[in-house]
């Protein structure tokens, strides 16, 4: 069998530190960019929720809720999908996140009122409901290839980079 070469052999070393940086770099930029989307299209009343719009690498903070994760590649084995970032909305304040992309449904404002299945126990004063707002899945739908095409084009980058500079 033969030798490889040492040369090439350091040089493909060095490309799956290289790829994963760039993956982190585009998917960070990525996500910013669909907070920043996210954050003019939310409607703002007191300015709460806006500014609970957000990403992280790791947990979510209290009182969010995630909004989607996005992986660096399908979630197939140990080599696949080490990159994860979560977008989140919410806070204790601006609990409400989900009810403004949503909307809800029609319900009893009383306080531990039973309700039925289409059936109000209380006779008193009900909340209509309110429409839906999205914020989220708009911005998404509209960034998503974007977004993938940004990560994919990054990484071929910084392949092709650290070959030549191997």
């Amino acid at each position: 069998m033969a030798q490889l070469n040492p040369r090439i052999v350091a040089k493909l070393k060095q490309i799956p530190a290289a790829a994963v940086d760039a993956a982190r770099l585009a998917m960070e930029e990525g996500a910013e960019e669909i907070c920043v989307m996210m954050r003019s299209l939310v409607p703002a009343k007191s300015g709460a929720l806006r500014a609970s719009i957000g990403w992280t690498w790791g947990d979510l903070p209290p009182g969010t809720f995630m909004i989607d994760e996005i992986r660096s590649g399908p979630n197939k084995g140990d080599q696949y999908a080490t990159l994860r970032i979560r977008i989140y909305a919410g806070s204790k304040e601006a609990f409400y996140a989900r009810f403004v992309e949503f909307g809800t449904q029609p319900h009893s404002l009383a306080r531990n009122a039973s309700v039925k299945r289409g059936k109000r126990q209380d006779k008193g004063a009900g909340h209509p409901g309110t429409v839906a707002q999205p914020f989220f899945y708009p911005t998404w739908k509209a960034k998503r290839a974007e977004f993938r095409t940004r990560i994919r084009n990054k990484v071929r980058a910084a392949i092709k980079e650290a070959w030549r500079n191997g």
